[in-house]
């Protein structure tokens, strides 16, 4: 998966009409004539940096002349003092972007840096480690992203490319094989179809009906190794539900195929990054000296 300006363009724009408003009150006073300035993007802690497009985006809708240097990419390894990206841009345009460069920039690089630490603690098993849909309604699509910048892969996008039979459904059918007689007849062929399974009766009556995919949801370390011989090989297994830090690794030695955590987006800590111009132009000065003067 991969991010372009046509993608993020509507986020960015919703973004800065929060941020902007009818105005910048306090600095758009403080710009004169409004010289072209210099200022670093730089991390303040140890991460894997993610949203470099949305920041450079952000920029360049306030100060389409605004250029805009990566000193890093996503999914690099950053630390304190590592600069991310430097800006010549308007001083007016610092004043307006600022927040919202950083925030985006600091939310996906934690999104990835948490992610990256899962991808270390399983990467001696096979297991794949993907997300879910939990997380800001609407930022899907960049939460995803960053997911898979910090080295994991991504579960359904939404309810129209997946088949995914969950508790709801199969009460609404009546039974498993209910809800999936009637998806076969009625889905496109082109579908898997996955069943989320709380009991191994629910998984043997899955397997009967010839699905795809078995998802272990909520079951303990033993349902799920007996789950595991059950299906022996005929369907792809996952296991799902309040999976942390803590209980990831003995889940992904049991053998399962596909791991969904939700933490990974829902829970995020942000990475610390900051903006700091770097010169200021004696002609600035010299502007906001002129406006003290006419007030005055």
């Amino acid at each position: 998966m991969r991010l372009n300006r046509f993608m993020i363009r509507p986020l960015v724009e919703q973004a800065l009409r929060e941020e902007l408003g009818p105005g910048d009150t306090t600095g758009g006073f403080l710009v004169g004539d409004d010289p072209v300035q210099t200022a670093q993007i730089y991390a303040k802690g140890h991460g894997i940096v993610c949203g470099l497009l949305l920041a450079d985006e952000t920029i360049k809708q306030i100060d389409p002349d605004a250029k805009v240097e990566y000193v890093v990419q996503d999914g690099d390894v950053v630390g304190p003092g590592t600069v991310l990206l430097r800006v010549q841009a308007r001083a007016s345009t610092f004043f307006i972007i600022e927040r919202n460069s950083l925030d985006w920039l600091q939310q996906m690089s934690g999104i990835a840096t948490k992610t990256r630490r899962y991808v270390d603690l399983v990467k001696h098993t096979k297991v794949r480690l993907t997300d879910t849909r939990k997380g800001w309604p609407g930022l899907r699509m960049i939460m995803k992203y960053a997911v898979r910048v910090g080295g994991a892969h991504n579960h359904i996008f939404s309810l129209a490319n997946c088949i995914l039979v969950k508790d709801n459904h199969i009460k609404i059918a009546g039974s498993i094989t209910n809800a999936i007689e009637t998806l076969r007849a009625t889905a496109q062929h082109t579908f898997k179809i996955e069943v989320e399974c709380e009991t191994l009766e629910m998984v043997e009556e899955a397997l009967a009906c010839g699905v795809e995919i078995i998802m272990f949801d909520n079951m303990d370390l033993d349902e799920m190794r007996e789950g595991l011989k059950l299906v022996n090989g005929r369907a792809m297994t996952e296991a799902s539900g309040g999976i942390n830090e803590q209980t990831i690794v003995p889940i992904a030695e049991t053998g399962v195929d596909i791991i969904s955590v939700g933490d990974l987006t829902h829970s995020i800590r942000a990475l610390d990054i900051s903006l700091d111009v770097k010169d200021i132009k004696p002609s600035a000065h010299r502007t906001i000296k002129r406006m003290k003067e006419a007030v005055s």
